[in-house]
């Protein structure tokens, strides 16, 4: 009887892996091994702030190419310093005229960007206040485009932060003030 030789099904995929390396290739590697590295690119960040809705940062990590868009946000002491505001607000709008629950005393803009006028306020409130006031400014004056962060969700990262110490961007994440400002960071070229 003759044994016939078994043929791997249509489609299989040749698999050189098993066999040694040969003499060539050895020596191949080897050379490789022995020349320096050699430093391929430079890394540099962009001019402008790329940032994402909080929802993507949070299930991206930041890090999806192609869903960046250019923000030119400023900070919360930009804008204390700037002349130059939205037409819809002033250094002498309310907090509490579009932030709820609302801040004690009811401070003007121009304090809450101070951060440290604002009296009776723990400090990761006053940090949080500061920043969503800031990208307030930012959304009104289209700094930061409204597909990246719309009036409506930074007004709901304040009252959710207010009301429980943490915002979840999206179902099963949580941020402390310092993530919700880690996130507003990303939006701004200017702090």
């Amino acid at each position: 009887m003759v044994k016939r030789a078994r043929t791997p099904p249509q489609g299989a995929v040749h698999d050189d892996s098993a066999k040694p390396p040969s003499a060539d290739r050895r020596r191949w590697l080897k050379a490789g091994l022995s020349t320096p590295p050699i430093l391929m690119t430079v890394a540099s960040r962009p001019v402008f702030a790329q940032c994402v809705p909080p929802s993507a940062y949070v299930s991206l990590g930041a890090s999806a190419p192609g869903m960046y868009q250019e923000c030119l946000g400023f900070g919360p002491s930009t804008w204390a310093g700037s002349s130059s505001w939205p037409d819809r607000y002033s250094p002498d709008s309310r907090f509490n005229d579009y932030f709820e629950p609302n801040l004690n005393g009811n401070p003007k803009f121009s304090e809450v960007l101070g951060y440290d006028r604002i009296a009776n306020v723990d400090e990761p409130h006053r940090t949080v206040a500061r920043w969503v006031t800031a990208a307030l400014l930012n959304n009104a004056s289209g700094k930061v485009p409204e597909s990246v962060l719309k009036a409506m969700t930074i007004q709901h990262i304040w009252t959710e932060f207010a009301r429980t110490g943490s915002f979840a961007p999206t179902s099963g994440a949580s941020w402390s003030a310092t993530e919700i400002v880690h996130y507003l960071e990303t939006t701004i070229i200017s702090a």
